[in-house]
């Protein structure tokens, strides 16, 4: 639990620093411990969806889900270093 919540700060830290960079599209990042979710502007975002988000992530090599059309689910592995 103390890997997982201390991974999960440092992943939190980094999108936040994305929010930051980017306020107009991130409205949102949240979660506990590695199971972090990030939540876009619609009305920046479209006609982009976060399916469509999902997809170029998985080519740069980050899995992640798309919930809804506006949120994204990252959910690592325990085991990440």
């Amino acid at each position: 639990m103390n890997r997982s919540a201390e991974m999960g700060e440092e992943l939190a830290g980094q999108l936040l620093k994305i929010q930051q960079q980017y306020p107009n599209y991130v409205k949102e990042v949240r979660g506990r411990g590695l199971f972090i979710g990030v939540e876009f502007n619609s009305k920046n975002l479209f006609p982009v969806s976060g399916y469509e988000l999902c997809k170029k992530l998985k080519y740069r090599g980050v899995l992640a889900k798309p919930t809804h059309d506006t949120i994204i689910r990252f959910t690592p592995p325990l085991c990440i270093r």
